[in-house]
């Protein structure tokens, strides 16, 4: 399974208002070109279903995932329930720091394809990572920063 993780800190915001804006995953696909669409049944507070449709490769990947949104733990997590991943699970941390805001996007993902990780992967974590600073940046602004480097206040997934 291969694991991508995109470390940023979004200045001059909250935590709450950053959570609240990252739940509403409607409006990713008028911010990049990659998403072509997401469809968002929110059953509750807590929980909800998505469907995804994005661009890749040549392509499009589409998939149905479950989602939860712990705004106690300030922690958005989703698992696929359906869809072109044999595995694709992960969450969004949010931390508080003074005036600024950490976020992390730790993703877990699988193809099912042994024979094509080596080409497929490297790809697939690209394109999440590119998709995931343009949401950011469209989202809060263009100065939001990030970071290669894991944080040590990292937290391991647990979906």
């Amino acid at each position: 399974m291969r694991r991508v993780e995109i470390h940023a800190v979004i200045p001059n915001t909250q935590a709450d208002h950053v959570f609240d804006t990252l739940s509403d995953f409607r409006h990713y696909a008028e911010l990049v070109d990659t998403v072509v669409s997401v469809e968002m049944d929110r059953e509750s507070a807590q929980e909800a279903q998505s469907s995804w449709v994005v661009k890749f490769r040549n392509g499009l990947l589409k998939w149905t995932e479950r989602d939860w949104f712990k705004r106690e733990e300030l922690r958005l997590e989703f698992e696929q329930i359906d869809g072109d991943f044999e595995e694709f699970l992960g969450a969004w941390h949010i931390e508080q720091l003074d005036g600024d805001v950490r976020v992390a996007l730790i993703v877990d993902f699988d193809f099912g394809v042994p024979s094509l990780e080596s080409i497929v992967n490297p790809v697939a974590a690209r394109v999440l990572t590119d998709v995931t600073q343009q949401i950011l940046k469209g989202l809060f602004s263009e100065d939001v920063r990030f970071n290669d480097a894991p944080q040590e206040s990292e937290v391991e997934l647990s979906a």
